[in-house]
């Protein structure tokens, strides 16, 4: 047993988080430490024993992850005399409020809490330790998504998929053997996630030059010192490289930092992310079981770059001013889309009505700067053809969509978030439709 806690590394310092803001804001460097090597799971017990003694300690995992690595650790924490308390969840589960609150019945009194797992597990650990003031530690065991070292949590909240804040954990201890083994569709569900940067980026550019001046340069100048090592290997992370997975790993990790940096997932989260958001909340009224995230994400950003593509087309006087009669156009669909959960996706879309109004004049004045941003999104095509780098089918069959669903997605899931993407400029330009359609056909390849 080793006889002192280690300070591993923080994933970013303080220099990075100084040289790359371009808005003057304070940006303090994320406490979140990480420490990857193959004696992880051990590394853990004997820290966790060290740090906390014997104070309570909430593991979390589904059966999935208990078999990759939950078991493991489990007897090892058991073995160091931690003061264990385990939950496993249901095979597949999702972030809902509910199991939020099964989460924070069994944290009563508890040191720590630990998620063995990936997305939903994560989210389940960190929003609730955040909630009740309890230090979250994780050990991932796939490269499937960025929420790892994100400030938010995703949860379904009476059925609208929420991003809320949740501070994320203060140590991650990650096997590089199991992030490298994670089934080929967790590796292109990350590798979609990590790659959807490019797009929301420019979203967040556009919403902040048309309303909240709230950009920073930071995030993306993150990205870009690491970017090469995942966006250049899809076949290396298709065929389980190590170096390639864990280069995604590390890129889905800062990807997560800049979030938290930036304050909000606008970084990282666009119109593309509507789209997977939007076949989540319809689980329940469809009976589809909603694909993997950064999957559905992979599917958004070949929609969202569809915009971007038809918009660059446009001159500014090609621009109606019908704001508010396609909100209520749009509005006037939510119920026959929702049921149920129609008021409070009404809620959200009524959050943003009076800047979808200002569109009339800001789109024209505003044009030429728009298209300058609109110029630097590669094409649908390039996206469709990285993701198919990895082996896995990419295509609606393979996600179990319909045309109609995927359409009705394309055309309506902007209404589900206050958030101003480019969903709604193809909207108000009066392209959406028109993109929708050409993103329809590389899907059904």
């Amino acid at each position: 047993m080793r006889s002192e806690i280690c300070n591993h590394p923080r994933i970013v310092d303080a220099e990075t988080c100084l040289a790359g803001c371009t808005c003057g804001g304070d940006h303090p460097a994320p406490e979140v430490t990480l420490y990857s090597g193959e004696d992880a799971a051990q590394m853990m017990a004997e820290e966790c024993r060290a740090v906390y003694g014997d104070r309570p300690v909430l593991l979390l995992f589904d059966p999935e992850t208990y078999a990759v690595a939950g078991a493991d650790l489990e007897q090892r924490l058991l073995s160091e005399k931690v003061n264990l308390t385990t939950h496993q969840f249901d095979s597949n589960p999702v972030a809902t409020a509910a199991l939020i609150d099964t989460v924070r019945d069994l944290d009563h009194g508890m040191a720590l809490i630990i998620s063995v797992g990936s997305g939903t597990i994560n989210d389940l650990g960190k929003y609730s330790a955040s909630e009740d003031q309890i230090d979250f530690w994780c050990l991932p065991t796939a490269p499937s998504m960025n929420g790892y070292t994100s400030g938010i949590a995703a949860i379904k909240v009476k059925g609208v998929k929420r991003t809320l804040p949740a501070a994320p954990p203060k140590r991650i201890y990650a096997r590089p053997e199991v992030i490298q083994n994670a089934p080929l569709k967790l590796r292109q569900a990350g590798f979609c996630d990590v790659l959807a940067k490019v797009v929301s980026d420019i979203d967040w550019q556009c919403e902040s030059l048309l309303f909240s001046g709230s950009y920073c340069g930071l995030p993306a100048a993150m990205m870009t010192t690491v970017e090469k090592s995942y966006s250049e290997h899809g076949l290396e992370i298709g065929r389980g490289d190590e170096s390639a997975v864990m280069g995604l790993f590390h890129g889905l990790l800062i990807s997560g930092v800049a979030m938290s940096l930036a304050g909000s997932s606008a970084p990282a989260s666009g119109g593309e992310h509507l789209v997977s958001h939007f076949w989540d909340m319809r689980e329940p009224l469809t009976g589809r079981e909603p694909e993997l995230h950064g999957l559905q994400v992979g599917v958004g950003i070949i929609l969202s770059t569809a915009c971007y593509r038809r918009l660059r087309e446009l001159a500014a006087e090609d621009f109606p001013r019908r704001g508010e009669e396609l909100f209520a156009a749009t509005a006037a669909e939510i119920p026959a889309i929702w049921g149920p959960y129609a008021d409070e996706v009404a809620k959200q879309f009524q959050g943003k009505r009076d800047a979808l109004i200002q569109f009339n004049t800001l789109l024209p004045q505003k044009w030429n700067e728009l298209q300058t941003l609109f110029q630097q999104v590669q094409s649908p095509e390039y996206f469709a053809e990285l993701f198919a780098r990895t082996g896995a089918p990419f295509n609606l069959e393979a996600f179990r969509l319909t045309k109609e669903e995927f359409m009705l997605a394309a055309l309506n899931s902007r209404a589900i978030r206050e958030r101003i993407t480019v969903l709604d400029l193809a909207a108000h330009a009066g392209v959406l439709d028109l993109a929708a359609n050409d993103a329809l056909q590389l899907l059904s390849c």
